[in-house]
């Protein structure tokens, strides 16, 4: 398997054309990391609930921020400032907009205290065909290429997010190799857990921009 860069490359910067190509070697470094299971299992309980229900709720939420990391205490203050009846609605209607990437971002984010990583990865849960996750490394690792985006800012953080969901399209698209480990069809999540792990190192990847 081709592979470009390593996590302990001095030469971390690849344009996207590049990164295709290594898809399948920062997946399978994903797939030994400690988020794999944990992402795993999300996506079966958040799909049948979300499907069963039309809806998730704060318990629903509270997993997705403990798979996280629950960085800054994001689980305590999405339940401090959304009631039950504010999460059944808003992940609802969410759900129902699916089909509309631009709209369901939007919705999700209507969530208090909630915002784009989170809100991004409880869209990849509800259907990882078709989302993904945006957090704040890869917005680092994307940052010659997404357009500027600015936490608090709704405008901004929609049109980065549905950026971001077009360049893991064209990843897909790109990529020539099987998935490993779980064969199968590449879902777009897992096209972007490529992304992730290859921004996490000391040093972590950068992408340039296109040419």
């Amino acid at each position: 398997m081709a592979k470009s860069l390593s996590p302990d490359s001095s030469n971390n910067v690849v344009s996207l054309d590049e990164f295709a190509r290594d898809i399948p070697y920062w997946y399978g470094e994903y797939t030994r990391s400690k988020y794999f299971k944990g992402d795993q299992q999300l996506r079966a309980r958040i799909q049948l609930k979300v499907k069963q229900n039309g809806c998730l709720e704060s318990e629903d939420l509270a997993a997705i921020a403990v798979w996280g990391g629950n960085q800054h205490g994001i689980k305590q203050r999405l339940e401090e400032h959304n009631t039950e009846d504010d999460v059944r609605a808003i992940t609802g209607k969410a759900f129902r907009n699916l089909g509309k990437p631009e709209k369901a971002i939007a919705v999700i984010l209507e969530l208090n205290h909630w915002g784009l990583t989170y809100g991004s990865k409880t869209l990849m849960f509800m259907n990882p065909q078709e989302y993904v996750a945006l957090d704040q490394r890869i917005r680092a690792s994307l940052k010659q290429v997404l357009p500027s985006i600015r936490d608090g800012d709704r405008a901004s953080m929609v049109r980065g997010y549905v950026k971001f969901l077009g360049i893991c399209q064209n990843l897909k698209s790109a990529v020539k190799e099987p998935r490993p480990v779980l064969k199968g069809e590449w879902l777009l999540a897992d096209v972007q857990a490529a992304v992730f792990q290859f921004s996490l190192p000391r040093e972590p990847g950068v992408f340039s921009a296109a040419k």
